[in-house]
């Protein structure tokens, strides 16, 4: 199974200045996103959101204001056709210390204990070096969406049309 584990502020919908999609004032795709996952599942790449949202469910950053852009962007990806088989939501901050904040795999290990994952053609697609670090942990490769290169990213794209063609290219 080909796996692309993917971050989603930063990488799916431009996160903003104070890091947090709480409105749909804040909501904003990227650039070539929807038309990019769906043309990947259709290549046969299982989709796998796996999100840090730190503070989640605290007086400044309610549940409630969480669910309504995530909820708009669920039924986007309804609407086009693509289908996330999970979605991994980390709530906690680095002083928590959970074992489920990435770059730690605890959102993921369930799901790879019970999938059997090309780790040759699987990826984390995300923004931050603690998404290079999680593929790092899983065994797969990494995609860094940014215009800054990280030395052990596997690959760096500045938008999703490059992510695209590159994993296609590697299929």
């Amino acid at each position: 199974m080909n796996v692309l584990f993917i971050d989603r502020d930063g990488t799916i919908i431009d996160e903003p200045p104070d890091g947090k999609v709480d409105s749909l004032e804040k909501f904003k795709l990227k650039p070539f996103v929807l038309n990019s996952l769906k043309t990947l599942q259709d290549h046969g790449y299982i989709l796998v959101m796996v999100t840090n949202q730190p503070t989640l469910g605290t007086e400044s950053f309610s549940y409630a204001s969480f669910e309504v852009p995530h909820n708009k962007l669920m039924k986007l990806f309804k609407k086009e056709g693509i289908q996330f088989r999970e979605v991994f939501i980390c709530p906690h901050t680095l002083e928590d210390n959970c074992s489920c904040r990435k770059p730690k795999t605890g959102l993921v290990d369930e799901f790879l204990k019970n999938n059997t994952i090309d780790k040759d053609r699987s990826y984390v697609v995300g923004d931050r070096i603690t998404d290079v670090e999680l593929a790092e942990n899983i065994g797969c490769k990494s995609i860094h969406v940014s215009s800054k290169k990280i030395s052990n990213a596997t690959y760096m794209a500045e938008d999703w049309k490059e992510i695209t063609k590159y994993i296609l290219k590697g299929s």
